[in-house]
């Protein structure tokens, strides 16, 4: 396990990326790694699939929209992150086998300038609505054709004056080397997919 401040982060076996990898595709959350996680980014080898915690399951943008959204397998995951206001897993193929890491945060004092965590909001692409919501997802656009659905529940009346709306809060990890005392980002994990509200 590795302490950064304001985290610890835990490499995950073989064993266990599977058994997370089969929670999302339906089975029951291996102990110790359900740690409130609210959404799902998985990157595969013919898309992009969102997903959105409902109880104890995990309901995939796939569901509502096959044409766009691949379903998550052991066969065509690249990667995927779990995550939400308490932590993230991250699960990456390597090779033909599976690595994975937890990243827990801890409590931190905010005088621990300049290492303590830092957020960013980054905007997510999608300016116009084509389809949805259907199941908690909406198919999103931009004027180049690019789409994804993503885990919300958009209107038009969201997209209104092309506004891109959709957004990704991201935390940053960081660590002080003790020689020079220069700061680099150390970890980084997702926290929030919402929409921006005028």
């Amino acid at each position: 396990m590795n302490r950064i401040r304001g985290c610890t982060i835990e490499p995950l076996d073989r064993q266990t990326c599977l058994a997370v990898l089969a929670w999302v595709t339906g089975g029951t959350a291996p102990a110790g790694c359900d740690h409130g996680f609210t959404w799902l980014l998985a990157h595969c080898r013919d898309g992009v699939t969102w997903g959105r915690r409902e109880n104890s399951r995990w309901r995939l943008s796939s569901e509502p929209f096959p044409d766009l959204c691949p379903a998550v397998s052991r066969d065509n995951l690249l990667e995927t992150r779990l995550f939400g206001e308490k932590g993230e897993i991250m699960l990456w193929r390597s090779d033909e086998e599976f690595l994975g890491r937890r990243l827990v945060d801890e409590p931190y004092q905010p005088m621990d300038w300049p290492t303590r965590p830092e957020e960013e909001t980054r905007i997510l692409m999608g300016y116009r609505l084509l389809e949805g919501p259907k199941q908690g997802f909406s198919r999103v656009t931009t004027a180049e054709g690019t789409q994804h659905a993503v885990p919300l529940e958009c209107t038009a009346k969201d997209f209104t004056g092309g506004r891109w709306p959709l957004r990704l809060r991201v935390r940053h990890y960081f660590e002080q080397d003790p020689q020079t005392g220069a700061v680099r980002v150390a970890a980084s994990r997702l926290v929030h997919v919402f929409k921006e509200v005028r």
